[in-house]
């Protein structure tokens, strides 16, 4: 938005982002006029007037448009200071991970809180049965969107209680003006896709026979490589020419993105109104795989008279999905890379598809033969909607009810054909699942604003928020299909059914009190008293935040060269419940029974969950201190935040003994986790004028740290990563705990682990060594963004780079596809170009060996990587032709060339895969962070669109 305030020695005023865009005339009367560009609403109430106290940052529509993927979430990826992104991988729908100032829990997922035009919508939770995931972000058209506020610290998310102690997002769409002609806006956007990054080097036919060979020699079996491969070959049922790139045969020549848009906006004196739609087409690499998305969106504001305003908004959006299998299902595309050696062909001779010849243990599991035969899809429809009243009720006092829904309902379905692969087992399998998530949020409050000779601003708010949340899921799946077609009526053997019924409801009373003096000094104060159904006996929990901010500008002492000094400070106490937004975990608190399998002719139950009615809040301890400054008639502006973040009472599985028979854990509060860090962003214009040069950027240092435990000794292994991370107290959280990687013995070529953390003795043994704390986790504990942009006349050039620093990551499934011969899959070419044989005895690898009994391939520090990066994030060229061709009744003309992580820079140089993955196989856990699980690569775009507005 960009409208034109003018500012009087009285008002309240709103600003957003890191800098004032408006403030009284310094020192004088005089009246001035500057540029407001947002204005953020947080349930109903305006962030704080006059001065920033709270920490957040603005993501403006521009960084939105027309962009090629498929989620919001990953635009904010560099744009935030304190905001770590990583996504499960380049298939378009699949979940994400986002952390706002670190991990704050121990189990749930640290998403923060997604809130869209008022409608609460949750935390990106997966609500799929078959898909591997999908992630509810993507229903959203990022093209209507006017701007994305990320809240950060306990005052400026104190608003949303207990569901934003992990940060808020809130998401506000586009709306049309008042007093406006109606304008139309049409534009498109084709995007073509690659592998961002991918350096791992796989062997063809003839570096695979030469590497079982050498295995041949290296074991004894042979003195002569040349006879040794061919026996290999021999053994392996080589055909002698096959030289299959199995990963192309999956896969598409390229991945293309197609995005069309069209809005018509206006208004007149007392109503106005945006109708926008959208087609998002996405063709993925991976064969007959497509995310296909029409989104509708309308947004009305009407004034009922002077003092009664309504507003509404809804978004409605069709998604057509076809993925796959992903993590180490054998049926995942992206496996075949290892899994199918090259000297096997995708065909027979007669063109059909080679079934028995794949190598030991790959029968039928021919990937381009699943990938045509099998299905796995979705069709997900999600409605999105919010209606808003403001009424003035007296002399300032002030009424606003807001009423948001959301609805999602997902169709899914698998098909194994009975011919081939999984099918074959069952003679076919058909999966269908029919599931809908139903929330809503009602917020009414009352207040009180006014002001006092000119000098004192009160803000007073008193209100209350319920939220009801439902899940709804039925499923059916049969095998034995009679013909091979993927319908369930074709099933003669049906197996066990399901249906699931959830609920959980929120309920919030809050106050909030703003205090403004001179325009100078500013004290803010909430209180809320949550209730949440999902916790024990103790369900409600009351919880605070303060802030105070001095802007310092305002004094005669302060030099003229100052436009903006602000200095603020805030602290509070927010509730969290870290599993409520995960479906299935809503009943934690109680002891329940379920039906088992049938034992004998008899249908028995056992306890299926212990229940703990002593579950209670987890709180977040915050503080923030934070300066903001701008200087220089605007030339430079900057702000920094220094704050800790400490979880008391933080939830986990607590494991019971197993003379108890089981369960064996259940869910309690046990200990504390800490996150300090600081946070800087800052803007300069070093060129204004007809050429113009912007530069923005922001830098972050987080430190996660598990402070308290209730069993202080109690290491807990990620099963998830390997059992190479671990949780326990005094150390990060997720921290790489495992054997430490010696090297290769040059003399006889095997690998070595040092027995303990003095680096004193080695063994070959890696089971003989002690496990080490590494220092390092998946998450990095520095995070930067920089953005430069050119602008002379008509034209623009932007170039946006992000980089993650000290953190380190690991392939999920490193000993298959490196190891050392233990398994007779493909291999990247290292383990024939540098692996120690009696010639190359400084090799980075150990001998190879058929069969290898040794451990070196085993989880170790052998499989860490350094995740340290720049990525150049988005590059963009435009031109406008502005009014030139008015004449046609074209107002504006704009072409523009973007490109989406065109560049990637590593500086460890072993690593091979990209380190923003991750691997939903944790759910939406911290856990699955930094880990390659060969789901689909992080793609590289470059587009070119156009959009015209008359």
């Amino acid at each position: 938005m960009n409208v034109k305030l003018r500012v009087l020695t009285i008002g309240v005023l709103f600003f957003s982002g890191h800098t004032l865009m408006a403030q009284k005339a310094k020192k004088d009367t005089a009246t001035k006029t500057k540029d407001i560009e947002e204005v953020v609403l947080v349930g109903g109430i305006k962030l704080d007037p006059a001065v920033k106290m709270g920490s957040y940052t603005v993501v403006s529509k521009a960084n939105f448009e027309s962009t090629p993927v498929a989620s919001v979430d990953e635009v904010l990826n560099g744009r935030v200071a304190g905001l770590t992104f990583s996504t499960n991988g380049g298939d378009p729908g699949s979940t994400n991970l986002i952390t706002i100032r670190g991990v704050g829990s121990l189990i749930g997922t640290p998403n923060p809180l997604y809130v869209i035009d008022g409608v609460v919508v949750g935390k990106g939770s997966d609500n799929a049965q078959v898909m591997e995931s999908w992630n509810p972000l993507a229903s959203i058209d990022p093209n209507s969107i006017e701007k994305v506020a990320v809240l950060k610290d306990a005052s400026a998310t104190a608003l949303y209680g207990a569901r934003g102690a992990n940060g808020v997002i809130v998401i506000t769409t586009k709306r049309g003006r008042f007093n406006q002609k109606t304008r139309f806006n049409v534009s498109s956007d084709m995007s073509v896709q690659d592998i961002a990054f991918d350096k791992q080097k796989y062997m063809n036919a003839n570096e695979f026979l030469q590497w079982g060979g050498q295995m041949l020699v290296n074991s004894g079996a042979f003195t002569d490589l040349q006879a040794a491969t061919a026996q290999f070959a021999e053994d392996n049922n080589y055909d002698g020419v096959s030289d299959e790139n199995w990963q192309e045969k999956v896969q598409r020549r390229t991945s293309i993105v197609n995005t069309y848009n069209v809005s018509a906006t206006g208004g007149g004196e007392n109503t106005s109104f945006r109708l926008g739609g959208s087609y998002y087409q996405n063709e993925p690499l991976v064969l007959n795989s497509n995310f296909d998305r029409i989104s509708l969106t309308s947004a009305i504001d009407h004034k009922i008279s002077d003092k009664f305003n309504l507003a509404f908004n809804a978004n409605f959006t069709n998604v057509e999905r076809k993925t796959y299998d992903d993590g180490g299902a054998y049926r995942n595309p992206w496996l075949t890379n290892w899994y199918i050696a090259p000297i096997y062909s995708a065909y027979n001779p007669d063109g059909t598809y080679n079934q028995t010849n794949l190598g030991n243990g790959n029968d039928f599991f021919n990937p381009l033969a699943i990938q045509e035969m099998d299905f796995m899809k979705g069709s997900i429809k999600t409605f999105v909607s919010s209606v808003t009243a403001d009424l003035q009720v007296m002399k300032n006092v002030y009424a606003n009810s807001l009423f948001g829904v959301q609805y999602q309902a997902l169709d899914e379905k698998t098909y194994w054909d009975p011919r081939i692969a999984d099918g074959l087992t069952y003679n076919g399998y058909v999966l269908e699942s029919r599931s809908s998530a139903f929330d809503w949020n009602w917020n009414n409050s009352l207040s009180y604003r006014n002001t006092f000779n000119d000098r004192h601003e009160i803000q007073a708010y008193l209100g209350m928020e319920y939220q009801e949340h439902k899940y709804y899921s039925l499923g059916a799946q049969v095998d034995d299909l009679s013909q091979p077609i993927p319908y369930i009526s074709f099933g003669t053997n049906y197996r066990q059914p399901w249906e699931d019924r959830l609920k959980w409801t929120q309920i919030s009373y809050y106050s909030r009190l703003n205090y403004n003096l001179d325009k100078k000094y500013s004290l803010s104060a909430q209180v809320r008293r949550d209730g949440n159904s999902t916790l024990g006996l103790k369900k409600y929990g009351n919880f605070w935040s303060v802030a105070g901010a001095w802007t310092m500008s305002e004094e005669n002492f302060i030099p003229d060269f100052f436009n903006l000094l602000t200095l603020r400070a805030n602290y509070g106490e927010i509730g969290n419940i870290p599993y409520a937004d995960q479906w299935y975990l809503q009943y934690n608190a109680l002891a329940l029974v379920s039906p088992t399998s049938l034992y004998a002719a008899d249908q028995a139950t056992t306890i299926s969950q212990p229940g703990n009615p002593d579950l209670r809040w987890e709180v977040s301890k915050q503080y923030n201190l934070g300066l903001d400054f701008t200087v220089f008639d605007n030339i430079f502006n900057a702000s920094i935040d220094v704050y800790q973040r400490k979880t008391v009472d933080a939830i986990y599985l607590y494991t019971t003994a197993t003379t108890a028979g089981g369960p064996d854990s259940y869910l309690t509060n046990v200990g504390d986790i800490l996150n300090r860090g600081l946070e800087v962003t800052a803007g300069i214009k070093p060129f204004t004028g007809e050429f113009t040069w912007l530069i923005d950027g922001n830098f972050a240092y987080n430190k996660n740290t598990v402070e308290s435990i209730s069993n202080p000794g109690q290491i807990d292994l990620s099963d998830v990563s390997n059992r190479m991370r671990a949780i326990s107290e005094g150390h990060l959280l997720g921290e790489y705990y495992t054997y430490e990687w010696a090297g290769v013995n040059p003399q006889t070529g095997a690998g070595m682990f040092w027995t303990d953390a003095s680096h004193t003795e080695t063994t070959t043994n890696r089971t003989a060594a002690q496990r080490v704390w590494q220092g390092k986790t998946p998450f990095p504990k520095y995070t930067a963004g920089l953005k430069s942009e050119f602008r002379y006349k008509k034209f623009s050039l932007s170039a946006f780079f992000t980089g993650q620093f000290e953190y380190s990551v690991h392939n999920r499934w490193q000993n298959y596809i490196l190891g050392d011969g233990s398994a007779i899959n493909n291999q990247i070419t290292d383990a024939l170009y540098d692996s120690w044989t009696p010639s190359n005895t400084t090799a980075s690898n150990p001998i190879q060996l058929l069969n290898n009994p040794s451990n070196a391939a085993g989880p170790s520090t052998r499989w860490m990587r350094d995740g340290d990066h720049i990525r150049l994030k988005e590059a963009k060229l435009s031109y406008s032709f502005g009014n030139v061709l008015k004449d046609a009744g074209v107002d504006n003309l704009t072409l523009y060339l973007r490109g989406v992580n065109l560049w990637l820079y590593t500086f460890d140089k072993t690593l091979t895969f990209d380190p923003e993955a991750n691997s939903n196989a944790a759910g939406a856990s911290w856990a699955g962070k930094g880990l390659y699980d060969y789901t689909s690569p992080i793609m590289r775009s470059v587009s070119f669109g156009v959009s015209l507005d008359f």
